[in-house]
C-alpha cells in the first residue's frame, strides 16, 4: 500500500495587500481588514504553520504610515503564533520606507534581499522591484548573491520568495508587468536545492514550472483580477481573496493550496451514506 507523504514544513503565503496611509484603497477597499481576515483564517485553520511570507506590494504607494499599518496587523497575529515572517518587495513598494518602517532597519535604497531558515528549510526573498517601473528583474549583483546562497544546499531545500514570478502572463494587458531576465535566473537555479517559488503581482492565482521548479502565484488580498478574458482588458473584482499554503513533504514533493478568505456559504452537509463505503470520516 502506498504511503501518504508527511509534510515537514508548511509556509503560509499572502500577497498584494496594498496598504495605504489613509486606510482605504480606491476609497472603497480596506487593506488592513482584508489582511487581518486572511491571517485570522490561517491562524484559526488548525494547520501547523512554520512561517509566513508576503510576496510584495505590501503598500500601494510606499508611504511610511502604510508600512506601519501593515506591521501592526501582522504583529498582532505573530505575537500569538510566533511565526517567522519574510517580506518581499513589489513594484508598488518603496525600498527606503519599507526597510525602515516595516523591517525595522536603517532606510536603504538597496535591493531588499533576505534569507531566513526555518527548521532546516531555507527561505530566500529576492527583490524583483525596479524603482519607477512595473516590470521586474534581478541585477547581476543580485544573481551572483543568489548563486552564492544556493551553492550550499539546505537540509530541507530552499523556497524562493519574489514578487514578479517567472510564469506566463495569460492576460494580454498585464504582459508588460512580467519578470525580465528569466533566462539568467533559470541558469542560476538549475541544479540547486530550490524546491518551489512563491510569487504575487498578477492579482490572480496561477502556477507553472520554471527551470524544473514549481511556481505558485497567490491572488491579491487587496482586490482580484478576473482571469476569464485573457485577450481583453483588465477586469478588477472585489472578492475571491485567498491566502496560500505551501506544503513540503518528506518524499520531496511540494503542494500549494488556496485558503479562501472571503466568506464562502456552506450549502449543506454531505449525505451520510455518500462516503461511508469509502471509509471516509465526514464531520456532521
Amino acid at each position: 500500500m502506498t504511503r501518504e507523504p508527511v509534510a515537514t514544513h508548511r509556509i503560509a503565503h499572502i500577497s498584494d495587500t496594498h496598504f495605504t496611509a489613509g486606510g482605504a484603497f480606491h476609497e472603497v477597499l480596506r487593506p488592513a481588514a482584508s489582511c487581518s481576515a486572511a491571517l485570522a483564517v490561517l491562524e484559526g485553520s488548525g494547520i501547523p504553520i512554520d512561517a509566513l511570507v508576503h510576496t510584495g506590494d505590501v503598500a500601494d504607494a510606499g508611504e511610511p504610515d502604510a508600512y506601519v499599518a501593515a506591521r501592526a496587523v501582522v504583529d498582532e497575529i505573530v505575537d500569538r503564533t510566533h511565526w517567522p515572517v519574510l517580506w518581499a518587495a513589489g513594484n508598488h513598494d518603496v525600498r527606503e520606507a519599507m526597510s525602515e518602517h516595516l523591517l525595522g532597519e536603517p532606510a536603504s535604497g538597496a535591493p531588499l534581499d533576505r534569507v531566513i531558515e526555518v527548521g532546516g528549510l531555507r527561505l530566500v526573498a529576492v527583490d524583483t522591484s525596479i524603482p519607477g517601473r512595473v516590470e521586474g528583474g534581478l541585477d547581476p549583483e543580485q544573481l551572483e548573491r543568489l548563486r552564492d546562497v544556493l551553492a550550499q544546499p539546505a537540509e530541507h531545500g530552499t523556497v524562493l520568495v519574489m514578487h514578479h514570478a517567472p510564469v506566463p502572463v495569460e492576460i494580454t494587458a498585464l504582459q508588460r508587468l512580467h519578470l525580465t531576465g528569466q533566462d539568467d535566473l533559470a541558469e542560476v537555479l538549475r541544479g540547486t536545492d530550490v524546491r518551489a517559488i512563491l510569487g504575487g503581482h498578477l492579482h490572480y492565482q496561477t502556477a507553472a514550472l520554471f527551470a524544473g521548479v514549481p511556481v505558485h502565484v497567490a491572488p491579491a488580498l487587496a482586490y482580484g483580477i478576473r482571469h476569464t478574458r485573457p485577450g481583453g482588458g483588465v477586469i478588477n473584482i472585489d472578492g475571491g481573496r485567498a491566502a496560500g499554503l505551501l506544503s513540503l513533504y518528506d518524499d520531496g514533493r511540494v503542494g500549494w493550496s488556496a485558503v479562501p478568505v472571503d466568506p464562502v456559504p456552506v450549502i449543506g452537509s454531505a449525505p451520510e451514506h455518500l462516503f461511508d463505503s469509502m471509509g471516509v470520516d465526514v464531520e456532521r
